[in-house]
């Protein structure tokens, strides 16, 4: 080999041995160790701002990694981070815990107008019931900050596995269907329902049962046998489709419909 010949070789290894050393060009990297002298990180291969929330800690605990992984800070719209109400356009920082809130109406009552309140930061109709204001009158209950009628509903009653008897606990309830029943001056449609044990033919007998147990207990109370119907759905309509005692014993039942 001649000097000539062995003095480029020489001197292109030499070469690539000086770029390997040297690595990419800032804004190429491949570790975050070459972004490190710019305080940045390695994404996709190029150095950039941030990769995590958590790079943004500097400016501000409301700061974040947003597009083209740059720390942003919120700008102050409702739902934003904030640690004061200077953080935010319109309205409040509301806190619940810790330094930091979101931007929203207010964060206290008196930050709401005359019969408003304020309720996880928003400014809501106060009402005419619930904490702090009068009880709702006699007849009446207090449902989202109304007073509504407060109507009688019918309830289910239970059985034990593999039986029609009526219990003492259902004894209760059937007496205030019964009482439920007078005061609507309705019908109802008695269905009786089985747990997943047994055969279809057998449940849908056994919830015939159930549901005739139901319609006597409410005829010897008064009730007219026209205006109390049965049914059953033996273990077609599970209110609970796991396989333990717990569940099963929702499904042994009877419901009260009203027949309009």
């Amino acid at each position: 080999m001649s000097r000539v010949r062995l003095f480029s070789v020489i001197a292109v290894a030499a070469g690539a041995m000086m770029f390997s050393a040297c690595g990419k060009k800032y804004p190429n990297c491949d570790t975050d160790k070459e972004c490190a002298s710019h305080g940045e990180y390695c994404v996709e291969g190029k150095c950039v701002q941030c990769r995590t929330n958590a790079h943004c800690s500097g400016d501000g605990p409301c700061a974040f990694c947003g597009a083209g992984n740059a720390c942003q800070t919120p700008v102050g719209n409702p739902g934003d981070c904030c640690t004061s109400n200077e953080n935010c356009m319109n309205g409040k920082c509301f806190k619940t815990s810790g330094a930091t809130g979101v931007c929203a109406q207010c964060a206290t009552t008196e930050d709401c107008g005359a019969g408003m309140k304020c309720v996880g930061g928003n400014c809501v109709p106060q009402g005419e019931c619930g904490p702090g204001l009068p009880d709702c009158p006699e007849g009446k209950i207090c449902q989202n900050g109304v007073c509504i009628v407060d109507e009688c509903r019918l309830a289910p009653i239970y059985f034990d596995f593999d039986d029609d008897a009526i219990s003492v606990d259902a004894r209760t309830t059937l007496n205030k269907n019964y009482e439920c029943m007078k005061e609507k001056g309705l019908p109802v449609l008695i269905v009786g329902h089985c747990d997943e044990r047994g055969d279809d033919q057998y449940n849908m007998a056994l919830g015939t049962k159930r549901a005739r147990a139901g319609q006597k207990f409410l005829i010897k109370l008064g009730a007219k046998r026209k205006d109390v119907k049965i049914s059953s759905k033996g273990e077609e309509e599970p209110v609970c489709t796991e396989s333990y005692e717990g569940c099963w014993s929702r499904n042994r039942r009877d419901e009260f419909h009203f027949n309009h």
